[in-house]
């Protein structure tokens, strides 16, 4: 114990209950949350509990009487107490076999504060230390957390009766808003995705370079932020300038007019495209859109960086609805699965979709496809391109990618004059401006493909009808 710090975490008596009342019913194994022997403050309590689990586990009845040949030569609780015999009293120390689970969750929770408090003893030690950086030490600190969140995380699940479930919905059916759907942008996407975007949502928004993810991504949650939804745009690998040139050549679109994007990162505008963008980009100045360039962020910094958002919209009276990730490849991998890219990559995806439970708002997280769709005929994206883990699939409830057929073609070329090339380039002017956004996977609706109008120059998507 420092001084001036409280005791370490511990919880004896609960500890005491829990292993009485899964001997008392050693069924209560199944009905508790999941816990790890390391999770006890006593050691003999973690050592009783993981024996128990395991007979369980091989379809032995764990009880006072079998236990005794585990424990008899353990050290006595005191001159008058052998092990055995505090293994029987036990039973006696349950309250409620009905709270199990109860005990099980205090028990895990204090095992958690202890880690918190030992990372505070450490961080108060590193302090202490001239040769530790406070580069380094933040460092140590995030990824001890990022650990410790990881293994906080439950999800305590929803309990709701059929029949109240029964008046929520029908309750949604007649209410001309419903709060859990956030438009696109895009009418032909709002229609697909059954009204848009879904709170507690995770998207995966996938892409071979240069397919238009971030374009795609960028422009429709203008329309969303333009819709009254808070949206924060986390840049993990484009600077915040950039993406705001982006936004700004959308903004400014018009079928007679275009400037492109680059042009204004490089300040190759005139004077009279300058007030130009200047007039286009009054409707949006007050937009509740955050654009945060952070690079290296991990799955913990994530989550703090959305609550945080998310406290500081509400202030405001706007409610936070679209979180978008650019991109996994630039998502600081944990610690603990360094050089294992498939762990790393589970790893990442569960806890951005515990994120969009959490938080109860759409997560979007854009991926890059690996290489396979180079060597077929037919390029269009399926699910098994997705790199590096199969959780993508799992864990999203959407899947979209972007396809351009015209990124094909500007790169396919035939002899000049011949057929195949009068062909290619009749086919190139038909598809210059398709971009095919691949619903393949809709937890909500059935898979299919939305064609939306695109200029990748100027960054604006639009829907194919107008």
């Amino acid at each position: 114990m420092l001084d001036g710090y409280p005791q370490i975490p511990d919880c004896v008596d609960v500890e005491q209950a829990l292993l009485g009342a899964i001997l008392l019913d050693n069924s209560t194994l199944d009905r508790i949350p999941p816990i790890e022997p390391a999770d006890f403050s006593d050691d003999a309590h973690a050592r009783l509990f993981g024996i128990m689990r395991t007979m369980y586990g091989e379809g032995q009845i764990a009880s006072p009487l079998t236990l005794r040949r585990y424990v008899s030569d353990w050290e006595p609780i005191n001159p008058k107490l052998t092990f055995a015999d505090y293994v029987a009293r036990l039973v006696e120390a349950v309250p409620s076999l009905r709270d199990a689970p109860a005990y099980a969750l205090t028990v895990r929770e204090m095992a958690i504060r202890r880690k918190l408090f030992g990372l505070g003893t450490d961080l108060v030690r590193w302090a202490g230390l001239p040769e530790a950086t406070v580069a380094g030490m933040a460092d140590e600190a995030v990824a001890a957390l990022d650990e410790i969140l990881s293994v906080a995380r439950i999800d305590p699940g929803v309990s709701v009766s059929i029949g109240q479930g029964l008046v929520d919905v029908l309750s949604d059916l007649s209410s001309e808003h419903c709060d859990d759907s956030i438009p696109t942008g895009l009418k032909s996407m709002d229609a697909a995705l059954v009204g848009g975007w879904q709170r507690q949502q995770y998207i995966i928004l996938a892409g071979r370079p240069s397919m238009g993810k971030t374009t795609a991504a960028l422009s429709m949650m203008l329309r969303t932020a333009k819709a009254g939804h808070g949206v924060l745009f986390l840049s993990l690998e484009m600077p915040a300038k950039h993406v705001v040139a982006r936004a700004l050549a959308d903004i400014a679109y018009a079928g007679d007019r275009r400037i492109a994007y680059n042009e204004i990162i490089g300040r190759k505008v005139d004077a009279r495209h300058v007030s130009y963008l200047h007039d286009a980009s009054q409707a949006y100045r007050q937009l509740p859109l955050l654009i945060e360039d952070r690079q290296g962020l991990s799955v913990a910094e994530i989550g703090a960086r959305v609550r945080a958002v998310k406290e500081q919209m509400a202030r405001d009276g706007v409610k936070l609805g679209l979180v978008v990730i650019d991109h996994l490849g630039f998502v600081k991998p944990p610690d603990r699965y360094r050089g294992s890219r498939v762990n790393e990559v589970t790893e990442i995806s569960a806890a951005i979709k515990q994120v969009a439970k959490e938080q109860d708002l759409a997560v979007m997280l854009l991926c890059q496809l690996n290489r396979g769709t180079e060597g077929r005929e037919n390029k269009r994206p399926t699910l098994s391109d997705l790199r590096d883990s199969g959780s993508l699939e799992q864990d999203a409830d959407v899947v979209l990618f972007c396809y351009r057929e015209a990124y094909y073609l500007e790169r396919l070329r035939h002899e000049p004059g011949s057929q195949a090339e009068c062909d290619r380039e009749a086919k190139l002017q038909a598809y210059q401006n398709m971009l095919e956004l691949v619903i393949a996977k809709n937890r909500n609706g059935e898979p299919r493909t939305v064609t939306v109008w695109c200029d990748m120059g100027s960054n604006a998507i639009r829907d194919l009808a107008r």
